[in-house]
């Protein structure tokens, strides 16, 4: 019995280490555990941060059907107010969407086809007609960017609507340079209004605030009338981690068959 016991535990252990090895083999492919749906549509999600929580977003999307077949891929920036800096990110993508050839039919106004339309009461007659091979591929440098704008942050107050005086507490508001210049053409006090209160400026400074600059992503696309169609995307974009990859890649497709 002790040697029946021994027997399995050894059994157990080398299975343990079979599949423990077996682990160690499987590819990895950066990227797939982003990707959701099925044959015929998929789409991609994933932020990338440093410790500072500055980094992107990117989208992806693939989709084939009797309608259509489609593919883009979308860059953007990641809570754009934590940037204390320019910065751009960049990549690469390939996107591709086709469909087959095939037949189709349509309907014709008999105004146009007298001798074909012979007891249709004018009401059109279907016609099968030829569609011919499609494709529509891009390829181009994707990326999102981070401007540094310089901003007017302008503290104000109510004013008493008899005394004039300012009252209340100081609050403030953040403008653009030319935005406040137009507002105090003439020499006017830039004033605003918040939650129904009006507000005076009393002192205003000078701030620069990061806002999400051009960003420029990539799409294809074409018409299908229940061919078989497809989609693929293949992209790269740089790593914004602090981690030791330079950049995140992945690709996907999707079909479509009548």
């Amino acid at each position: 019995m002790r040697f029946q016991n021994l027997t399995i535990t050894l059994t157990l252990a080398c299975l343990s280490i079979v599949a423990i090895a077996g682990l160690v083999f499987l590819p990895i492919t950066d990227g797939i555990c982003e990707w959701t749906g099925n044959d015929s549509s998929k789409s991609y999600s994933k932020s990338d941060l440093d410790v500072h929580e500055q980094g992107w977003s990117l989208s992806a999307s693939l989709s084939a059907s009797g309608g259509g077949a489609s593919a883009s891929v979308s860059p953007s920036i990641h809570t754009v107010g934590v940037f204390t800096s320019e910065k751009t990110y960049s990549g690469s993508a390939n996107v591709r969407a086709w469909r087959n050839a095939g037949k189709r039919i349509t309907y014709y106004n008999c105004a146009d086809y007298c001798s074909e339309c012979s007891g249709s009461g004018g009401l059109g007659h279907p016609l099968v007609v030829d569609f011919e091979y499609d494709e529509d591929p891009e390829s181009k440098t994707i990326f999102a960017t981070v401007d540094m704008v310089t901003q007017y942050q302008v503290f104000g107050r109510e004013k008493h609507s008899r005394t004039r005086e300012y009252i209340g507490s100081t609050v403030s508001t953040t403008v653009g340079i030319d935005d406040y210049a137009s507002a105090t053409m003439g020499g006017e006090q830039y004033s605003w209004t918040e939650n129904g209160v009006k507000y005076w400026e009393i002192r205003k400074q000078d701030r620069t605030n990061p806002e999400s600059g051009p960003s420029e992503g990539v799409e294809a696309s074409v018409r299908n009338w229940l061919a078989r169609s497809g989609a693929g995307a293949s992209f790269n974009f740089e790593d914004a981690s602090d981690s030791s990859v330079d950049e995140v890649s992945t690709s996907n497709s999707v079909s479509y068959t009548p």
